[in-house]
């Protein structure tokens, strides 16, 4: 899993000049390059050293995330990557979440709560949200808890279409947008 990952992070790299992300005051982002304004910042991926760690929201939660959903949330920081899904003839346009640092990381881990909680309330399967569609602002790409799978899901229904099988599968059909990473 991590192959795939670090082949897109590095196809990102050569394709998409400047890599430019959100510049939160507050955090002290180890991806945090030259400031562009008040508002962006150029910035590169850093290895999470230690990787982002799960354990103790599993606990809580009662609940193993999918080992997919550790690997693909804890081995960059980085800003979020706009990339283009290719399935057969059809073209997704999305943005792949990223974790800029730890501030962002425990962020990442409320709102994961808060969507296997309200999975758990609608009597749903859990999955674990990567992207957002650019195509609506609440069609996000999610990771199927269970089966790995990589798929759309309007928030707060099931995945109603099955992308790929498998998050390296899904990542390999990814391509980078250039100019439009921020």
């Amino acid at each position: 899993m991590s192959d795939a990952l670090d082949s897109l992070m590095a196809r990102y790299q050569e394709q998409v000049e400047p890599l430019v992300t959100e510049y939160v005051e507050e955090w002290q982002s180890p991806i945090y390059q030259q400031p562009i304004d008040d508002d962006n910042v150029n910035w590169l991926p850093c290895r999470q050293q230690p990787a982002l760690d799960f354990e103790a929201l599993e606990s809580a939660l009662e609940v193993s995330f999918h080992s997919s959903v550790k690997t693909f949330y804890g081995r960059w920081y980085a800003g979020d990557l706009k990339v283009e899904f290719r399935q057969d003839d059809e073209q997704h346009p999305i943005s792949l979440l990223q974790v800029q640092g730890p501030e962002d990381a425990e962020r990442l881990l409320q709102n994961l709560t808060g969507h296997v909680l309200m999975k758990r309330k609608l009597k749903q399967p859990i999955t674990v949200f990567i992207g957002l569609a650019e195509e609506a602002d609440d069609l996000l790409i999610s990771i199927d808890n269970d089966s790995g799978e990589i798929g759309l899901e309007w928030i707060g229904k099931t995945q109603h279409q099955c992308l790929s099988s498998n998050l390296d599968e899904f990542l390999q059909q990814c391509s980078p947008i250039s100019g439009e990473n921020h």
